[in-house]
């Protein structure tokens, strides 16, 4: 297995034939693992590694050996975002859906998730704070994050 992850598309090396999809298991490793634990009790990990956090957390520090895992308590904001007004077969929906990329201040990475706003009042900057599922029906997926809302 490599820990190789190509940045640019032209890096990608294709290889012939094909592969199992349905037997491929998702691994997430130990921080994966304590972020799907804090999930479950409401709470955002990152990784500190040097003087900088990593938003989600990394199995590993690509600066020094190892991370530590840190809550997020700070403000997040939204980086970039996409209005959605179609589904995948190009039928309207009830409601635009909103997704971003949001960051938590003084961080690296982010998250890609939903914004409830209205789509003519979202800007690049604005304060978020993440809405989550109530505590029994959580199960320690980024899902257990309904969105992220306006901070007023």
């Amino acid at each position: 297995m490599s820990w190789w992850k190509p940045r640019r598309v032209e890096d990608v090396i294709l290889y012939p034939g094909s592969q199992e999809v349905e037997e491929y298991v998702y691994t997430p490793g130990l921080h994966g693992l304590e972020l799907a634990k804090a999930l479950k009790e409401g709470k955002i990990l990152g990784m500190k590694c040097g003087d900088k956090i990593i938003v989600p957390p990394l199995t590993f520090c690509p600066d020094h050996v190892e991370g530590e895992l840190v809550e997020i308590t700070g403000k997040w904001r939204v980086t970039l975002y996409t209005v959605i007004y179609e589904d995948l077969e190009g039928n309207r929906l009830p409601e635009p859906e909103i997704l971003a990329l949001i960051r938590p201040d003084g961080a690296t990475g982010g998250l890609i998730h939903r914004v409830k706003a209205e789509p003519d009042k979202i800007y690049p900057g604005m304060p978020v704070e993440p809405v989550f599922k109530p505590a029994e029906e959580r199960t320690g997926s980024i899902t257990d994050i309904l969105y992220f809302t306006p901070k007023e």
